[in-house]
């Protein structure tokens, strides 16, 4: 019996966000000590400044940390004779026979989530679930065997079906491209500071300089994405409720083709905007 559970970001979030927090509040004031002079004019409002965002990091560490916390205890499984959710908190069951009709909220191949509700107690099992598709599938064999397709309207199901196959292999991709993409990201936007420092460019054309440098990779990402969710969309099949699976080679291909043409892109557009500043800062 397979047990589903949020993803290893979620359950690594856990321990991220109050880690972060302190690292950061830290930071602010080993910082502040080191170049304030806490007798000179401004000191207190600096010193404010710096409690303020010391508590926002502190509220968003602990937000964070019990949200992630939560998630990361949750685990699934689909059984004879329910759908049982198994929490921090304990356990919850939701009989087929009791389930009512299941709900979708969901913006296609975006996210969204899995509602299910029986007698008092609801539940929602997003797309960030690993093996989601599969868990859909188990659920709806489970209800179909029982004669309980009424459960469920079979359209919205399969395009839900669809949005978290392909939220899902999303995440394994996210998780292969993860340190290149970062990579690719940080390499950007040195060369984006680069370019202005040699144009003469101003502060805030640097820092634009860097952004828009920083951005292409994502760019690059986004409209690979698209077309995987293209090839998947093309091939899932209503008939057997099922969509392709992944063909990492395919998508290696199609990251460097598109990494190619990023990159391309990107120089040409470089090139133009680092004469017309040269130019205006030549004359």
């Amino acid at each position: 019996m397979r047990e589903y559970r949020y993803r290893k970001h979620v359950r690594w979030g856990q321990y991220f966000f109050p880690i972060a927090s302190g690292v950061v509040v830290a930071a602010v004031w080993i910082v502040l000590a080191s170049l304030l002079r806490f007798d000179s004019p401004g000191a207190q409002v600096i010193l404010v400044l710096a409690s303020l965002l010391s508590l926002v990091g502190l509220v968003t560490g602990a937000l964070g940390w019990w949200l992630y916390y939560r998630l990361a205890g949750v685990a699934i499984t689909v059984e004879d004779d329910a759908l049982v959710y198994r929490y921090r908190g304990g356990a919850k069951r939701f009989p087929y026979d009791r389930l009512e009709p299941l709900r979708f909220p969901s913006v296609r191949y975006l996210g969204g989530w899995l509602a299910l509700r029986s007698g008092g107690d609801t539940i929602r099992l997003t797309v960030v679930v690993e093996g989601i598709g599969a868990l859909l599938r188990e659920l709806k064999a489970a209800l179909d065997v029982r004669g309980l397709s009424d459960r469920y309207d079979k359209d919205r199901l399969y395009r839900f079906m669809k949005t978290a196959e392909f939220s899902d292999q999303s995440w394994e991709r996210i998780y292969a491209v993860f340190w290149n993409y970062s990579l690719a990201t940080l390499a950007g936007v040195v060369l984006g500071l680069f370019l202005a420092r040699i144009a003469g460019a101003r502060p805030l054309m640097t820092v634009a300089w860097m952004i828009v440098s920083g951005l292409w990779p994502t760019l690059v990402y986004t409209t690979a994405e698209i077309l995987f969710g293209r090839r998947l969309a093309k091939l899932s099949d209503p008939a057997s409720f099922t969509c392709p699976p992944r063909d990492p080679e395919w998508e290696r291909a199609l990251y460097r083709k598109a990494m190619a043409w990023g990159l391309g892109s990107y120089l040409i557009f470089a090139v133009l905007v680092f004469a017309a500043t040269w130019h205006r800062s030549g004359s």
